[in-house]
């Protein structure tokens, strides 16, 4: 049995590698956002995964070795995971990236712990305790203040196009993978299994990537290119991924999802530092709201 006093660190363990991992997927949102007009969606997302392999290749081989039979065994269900969460989340948020606006991304990724909570319920089984719904309403309050600048009625005025439908189904994939991932755990080393979802979910990606290439060319390899790939393959992948699935494996996929609220807080900061962007009073406000939603949805015995 765990010991009692090891169970809080545990939590915050969790509690911080999800909060990291959110905080370089918001980087990699702005990254995106500046380059997809040079860099298509699928050789953003190819090469950034095939760099991933790359580095994470020579630490996992040792593992990789001592977990070959299970993954053999569970290589079917590896491929499952791999396709919403390599394979299809990155490259579709990407690809509708192109068509719609940050404020859009931001409203639409809303609906990421609804559905997780949803998916939760009926695959799982976990009925939403009464502080996560209520941390949830008050998470989303806070990111509505956020991005609609304390308005509403910009909220009310805001349209959807085909790229707001491709996010849904990004944000969708994501919540489907957490909950996948709770549902069913494999006794193999974390690196050898984020190793196999990266290299499964690469090959998926190849073929998309040539038909890419093919119709649109490539891109110029300069050093700018070279450093952005660089830290979407160590940051938002690698490191991400394994921040992520630690969490879900210790909180659960409901309270790891809605850590997403972190997203709008995080690129307001850094769009503040880096686009010297300024910061208004719904975005302190609405931040102070996302993170006491985050600390109701924690609790576990509502």
């Amino acid at each position: 049995m765990e010991r009692p006093e090891t169970k809080p660190t545990k939590m915050w363990l969790a509690y911080s590698g999800l909060s990291l991992a959110v905080f370089f997927w918001a980087v990699n949102t702005v990254i995106a956002k500046a380059v997809v007009l040079e860099i298509r969606p699928m050789a953003l997302s190819f090469y950034r995964w095939l760099i991933a392999f790359m580095i994470i290749l020579p630490f996992a081989a040792s593992h990789l070795k001592k977990d070959s039979l299970l993954i053999r065994q569970h290589l079917g269900f590896l491929f499952v995971l791999a396709l919403p969460s390599v394979a299809a989340y990155n490259s579709i948020l990407y690809f509708g990236a192109q068509f719609t606006t940050a404020v859009n991304i931001s409203l639409v990724a809303a609906a990421m712990p609804v559905m997780t909570l949803l998916f939760s319920w009926i695959m799982n089984k976990e009925k939403p305790l009464c502080l996560q719904s209520i941390g949830i309403v008050v998470s989303i309050i806070g990111m509505l203040l956020i991005i609609t600048k304390g308005s509403f009625r910009l909220l009310l005025n805001l349209s959807f196009n085909p790229g707001d439908l491709l996010i849904v189904f990004a944000i969708a994939s994501w919540a489907f993978y957490s909950v996948l991932l709770k549902k069913r755990q494999i006794n193999i080393s974390p690196i050898s299994f984020l190793t196999v979802l990266i290299a499964l979910g690469t090959l998926c990606i190849l073929p998309f990537y040539t038909w890419e290439f093919v119709v649109y060319k490539g891109f110029e390899l300069n050093r700018v290119n070279i450093t952005i790939f660089l830290y979407l393959g160590i940051f938002p992948s690698v490191l991400s991924y394994i921040f992520w699935n630690y969490g879900v494996r210790t909180a659960g996929a409901s309270v790891a999802s809605v850590f997403m609220y972190l997203l709008p807080v995080f690129t307001s900061a850094i769009a503040f530092v880096f686009l010297d962007e300024k910061l208004y009073s719904h975005h302190f406000m609405g931040g102070f709201l996302i993170l006491l939603g985050l600390i109701l949805s924690s609790f576990r015995g509502a």
